[in-house]
């Protein structure tokens, strides 16, 4: 019984990467959207660092911690402190959604943030119960960077 247990977390979260991996990342800068893949390179990303002179960026949410499903006006608020976090750190940000491709789940409001450390982001996702955060450096593919 006890395997059969394992076995079925195991292939939850099998199910739940490949959710992240596949889904629609979406930035939006001016009147632009720039769409972001895992694992693929990202060059309006990339210009965008160079324009405003960093090396490295993560796309963050604060919703539906641990893929548990909240209302919207709980994400609403969670989203709200998301952005006063990262805005007391005096850290650029603009902002985002993530959502599935088949537009089963409700997109979820994100930040991306400008300049931010590998480490920096890891722990801010971590701060906010997620289970992944999308990161991206200059002129390297997209990651999914599991915390």
């Amino acid at each position: 019984m006890q395997n059969q247990a394992k076995s079925l977390e195991q292939a939850e979260l099998t199910a739940l990467k490949t959710a992240y991996e596949q889904a629609v990342y979406e930035v939006y800068y001016r009147q632009e959207t720039i769409r972001i893949k895992i694992g693929e390179y990202c060059p309006a990303l990339d210009f965008l660092l160079t324009q405003e002179n960093y090396f490295s960026w993560a796309l963050i949410t604060a919703a539906n911690p641990y893929s548990q499903l909240l209302s919207e006006s709980e994400n609403q608020q969670r989203h709200q402190l998301i952005i006063k976090h990262v805005t007391e750190a005096k850290l650029l940000f603009l902002f985002g959604v993530g959502r599935d491709q088949t537009g089963i789940w409700t997109p979820e409001q994100s930040l991306l943030v400008l300049g931010i450390e590998r480490s920096k982001a890891i722990a801010l996702g971590q701060k906010f119960a997620q289970n992944a955060i999308v990161y991206g450096e200059l002129k390297q593919p997209v990651e999914l960077q599991w915390l």
